[in-house]
C-alpha cells in the first residue's frame, strides 16, 4: 500500500510506509499473555520500552473495519532496541521471524514504536529480513 507525499517539487510521490516487526507464521508477535516470561531478559533499558498502549493511549480505536492492526518500528536499528541477540535466538526457536511489511496508515507512532494498520493480514506480504547478522 503507498501514500501519498509531498515531493521536492511539490507533487505527489507515492512512498510505500514500511515497518519492521517480530511475528510468528500466524503475523502474531511475541508480546502476549503468558509468553513473554519465556524470553524477555532482565536488563536496564525495560523502563524505556513501553507497551504501546502506555505510549498512545487508544489509538486501536481508530483502526478501520476489516483492517489488520499490529506494533512495529521503523527501522530494524529501533527494533533491536527492543529484542537483544540472545532475546532473539530464543524467539527463533520458538518459530519468530523478523519481517518488513508495507503498511496502509500509521495511527500512532513513538520513538521506539509504531502502532498501524494494514488491508491484508499480518502474515500475508511480510517478507523475512536478518534482524542481526
Amino acid at each position: 500500500m503507498r501514500v501519498a507525499e509531498v515531493g521536492r517539487k511539490g507533487l505527489a510521490v507515492n512512498e510505500p510506509i514500511i515497518i519492521y516487526r517480530i511475528q510468528d507464521r500466524e503475523g502474531r508477535g511475541p508480546f502476549k499473555p503468558g509468553f513473554s516470561h519465556k524470553w524477555v531478559e532482565d536488563r536496564p533499558d525495560h523502563d524505556n520500552l513501553l507497551p504501546w498502549m502506555v505510549e498512545m493511549g487508544n489509538v486501536h480505536e481508530q483502526v478501520k473495519r476489516g483492517m489488520a492492526f499490529g506494533v512495529g518500528c521503523r527501522s530494524l536499528e529501533t527494533l533491536r532496541r527492543w529484542f537483544t541477540p540472545s532475546e532473539w535466538k530464543t524467539l527463533q526457536w520458538f518459530g519468530y521471524e523478523c519481517v518488513q511489511m508495507s503498511v496502509t496508515r500509521i495511527l500512532g507512532e513513538s520513538q521506539t514504536q509504531v502502532f498501524f494498520e494494514r488491508e491484508k493480514p499480518l502474515r500475508q506480504m511480510a517478507f523475512p529480513v536478518e534482524l542481526y547478522a
